[in-house]
């Protein structure tokens, strides 16, 4: 079974700070009712916070995993006792981020994990300028709504740290398709903890032999039958299938869970035109669950179709971009994908294709007008891996085209002509996701420090 990384979790572990006191006095900065103020009601109180603060635990984020709350109470001498660090620590190596609720906790970055303040209390702010001022991670939610959207920002980096792409490949460097492709995968396994594991394209024909046609034909079946039209050589697009079952099983072999394919050295071995398929379908159902997975060995294109995935939860298409006049550019490729309006709902409307003029090589052609947002976000990293180009637009209309790579989307752009000329510095495949994500990617290259250059 595949590992995706959008099943991991963010471990978050609730602490609720608050100072009482070993007596009762007034001063310049401690002033109430008497009673309240002793040492036992003063405990008393803060038991009765500590509960009423847990209630916010039941608003988060499904992909936040809350580990046990800890009350963490404090005299005057601020010093946390022992037994209560020895707590916390029990849980600290599956803690991704602390979140502190009420009031402060002393020498808190100890732990040396993200701190969250979720509190209506100036310390916040003073508790996330101190963090950060030592070199350490420090945030201060005001509301519920900023506090998901962090903790999802975190459960992002988490998610793409967690994630390893199998990359078939002929070994050329460049990739013959793909000059501007990224050439250091061990800066990206130290920037974004995004692995990158490579092997012999031909590698994957013995799994695709492994494959029978039992295996293949439910799914085959499946996808001919609910298309609204098919244009495709029915006995061939099994193999189509085939190959996107042996993708699988080779990403749960080597332990991955985001997949690319070189296409022109695919392509020139005539191992597709002897086996009859292409690895479009096998792109477009790949994302559909989850799992990222672009042309070309293209990783500048797939880290970023990586990040836009897991920020908008729902898969992404990706495609060559071409100017066609100052307002409207265009983008094609065969792998559009059903679950684009997310993966919680309902399938898009498509239609099968042939990629070739023998009719094999199934390809998915989807109209983008079942788009349920008005805007796209278009986005692709440069060669460095450090430059996010990012865009935003609308789509106006879909092409199709008999053979070769299509749907063709016209997206309506400002400044066309500035964008393209902005796509020079990056590559051209470009990534596409139904929504406007510019606030949710900003998020994510502060935390993952990447620069985005507004297209």
């Amino acid at each position: 079974m595949i590992k995706k990384a959008m099943d991991c979790k963010l471990n978050v572990k609730p602490l609720m700070g608050i100072l009482v006191h070993s007596d009762f006095w007034e001063g310049p900065c401690r002033a109430g009712i008497k009673e309240e103020m002793m040492p036992k009601r003063e405990m008393e109180i803060a038991k009765q916070k500590y509960e009423k603060c847990k209630d916010v635990l039941k608003y988060l984020n499904p992909e936040i995993n809350v580990l046990e709350p800890i009350f963490v109470p404090y005299y005057e001498s601020f010093v946390v006792a022992d037994e209560i660090i020895d707590e916390i620590s029990k849980d600290i190596c599956k803690t991704d981020c602390l979140l502190i609720l009420n009031q402060r906790i002393p020498k808190i970055e100890r732990f040396n994990k993200p701190v969250i303040s979720f509190t209506h209390a100036v310390s916040g702010a003073d508790t996330c300028a101190y963090l950060r001022s030592i070199g350490k991670e420090g945030y201060y939610a005001i509301d519920i709504k900023e506090l998901n959207e962090l903790l999802h920002t975190l459960w992002v980096r988490k998610a793409v740290s967690n994630t390893r792409a199998l990359i078939l490949t002929a070994g050329e460097i460049p990739t013959w398709g793909l000059l501007s492709n990224i050439k250091d995968l061990e800066k990206l396994r130290n920037m974004y903890g995004f692995e990158v594991i490579k092997k012999p394209f031909t590698d994957i024909f013995q799994f695709m032999d492994s494959i029978s046609d039992e295996e293949a034909i439910e799914l085959n079946n499946k996808l001919l039958t609910n298309s609204k039209e098919t244009k495709v050589n029915t006995d061939y697009f099994i193999n189509d299938i085939k190959y996107y079952l042996a993708t699988k099983k080779m990403l749960e072999f080597y332990g991955c869970n985001a997949f690319s394919t070189s296409c022109v050295e695919l392509c020139k071995s005539k191992i597709p035109q002897n086996r009859k398929f292409v690895p479009c379908v096998t792109h477009s159902l790949l994302k559909d669950e989850g799992i990222p997975s672009g042309c070309e060995e293209d990783l500048n294109a797939l880290l970023a179709m990586t990040i836009m995935m897991y920020s908008a939860q729902r898969p992404a298409f990706m495609g060559n971009p071409l100017y066609e006049n100052d307002e409207i550019v265009t983008l094609h490729h065969s792998v559009p994908c059903l679950k684009m309006n997310g993966f919680t709902q309902k399938d898009l409307e498509y239609s099968i294709y042939s990629f070739t003029g023998q009719g094999f090589g199934g390809k998915i052609q989807i109209d983008f007008s079942q788009n349920t947002e008005e805007k796209v976000t278009i986005c692709r990293f440069d060669p460095s891996g450090e430059k996010l180009l990012l865009k935003t637009g609308e789509v106006l209309k879909s092409e199709y085209t008999e053979t070769y790579c299509s749907p063709y989307y016209y997206v309506k752009v400002d400044d066309t002509r500035k964008y393209i000329h902005n796509i020079m510095d990056f590559g051209h495949h470009q990534v596409l996701i139904f929504g406007d994500y510019t606030k949710q990617l900003y998020q994510v290259a502060k935390l993952l420090n990447f620069k985005i250059v507004q297209g």
